[in-house]
């Protein structure tokens, strides 16, 4: 395993944990990881991934933990109360977000010191698994661009497949099987900043816009396919499972890999 940074350290936490999830994954997804030399060995880092499944954040984790980075995430606060998981989580120092309160400035400052301490923070852009009806990513969130644009943090477009025939969605365990297994990209990070006459906002549009053809590029590579020419938009579906919004009408598009 590679020296760790003192901002890389995993902390006791992750560092028990994956004695066993290690091996357990590895033998579950049979993980394939191209561009590992990619992964910046210090330094503030966003590294941003498309979303198909719940095994994202494990075999993401796999791969920031492999290359000797230990992983931070922003995730959900209702993981947070689940007994046993919540505590596991806060030791791990793993980050929560609140939707739809007051409190969402909280984990923005959270983020923002994890950020200057010189760690990498793993986000999903999209806030949720991608709804488009071919599994590439969806129209994603500001959120990355504008953590990038405050504290000076580099972006690392990230991408992956194979996790949703791993790991279907509504699934409550994973299905391995032969010919099932996740390949992971890893592009180059990079800098981004305001352009001139650009506000905030249009800057944070712009970044984001194209850090999400830069995932979609990624995985375009490893599907072996050409991406659309324009990503799905999930402002205006139904179903919005992110937001607490769900037509009873609603029917999942067909899934794939």
């Amino acid at each position: 395993m590679p020296r760790r940074d003192v901002s890389r350290r995993a902390g006791w936490v992750i560092a028990l944990a994956q004695i066993p999830l290690r091996p357990l994954l590895a033998l579950l997804t049979r993980p394939r990881w191209i561009g590992v030399e990619n992964l910046p060995p210090t330094g503030a880092v966003i590294a941003c991934g498309n979303h198909l499944s719940a095994l994202d954040a494990l075999s993401y984790g796999h791969l920031l933990q492999a290359g000797g980075i230990a992983p931070r995430f922003l995730a959900k606060e209702a993981m947070f109360q689940v007994p046993v998981l919540g505590a596991l989580l806060r030791g791990a120092q793993q980050i929560p977000v609140s939707r739809g309160t007051g409190r969402g400035a909280d984990a923005l400052a959270a983020a923002r010191r994890a950020l200057g301490r010189g760690e990498m923070l793993m986000v999903f852009p999209e806030g949720t698994y991608t709804r488009d009806p071919e599994l590439w990513p969806m129209q994603g969130r500001t959120g990355a661009a504008r953590l990038a644009l405050a504290t000076g943090a580099q972006l690392l477009p990230i991408a992956s497949w194979g996790g949703r025939r791993l790991w279907p969605v509504g699934s409550p365990i994973p299905h391995p099987g032969p010919g099932r297994r996740l390949t992971v990209r890893v592009g180059e990070a990079y800098s981004v900043s305001r352009l001139a006459g650009e506000t905030e906002q249009q800057a944070a549009l712009r970044i984001t816009e194209d850090l999400m053809r830069r995932i979609t590029a990624l995985l375009g590579e490893i599907r072996g396919e050409e991406p659309p020419s324009a990503l799905h938009d999930p402002r205006g579906d139904t179903h919005r499972p992110e937001i607490g919004r769900t037509d009873p009408g609603f029917r999942p598009p067909r899934q794939r890999s």
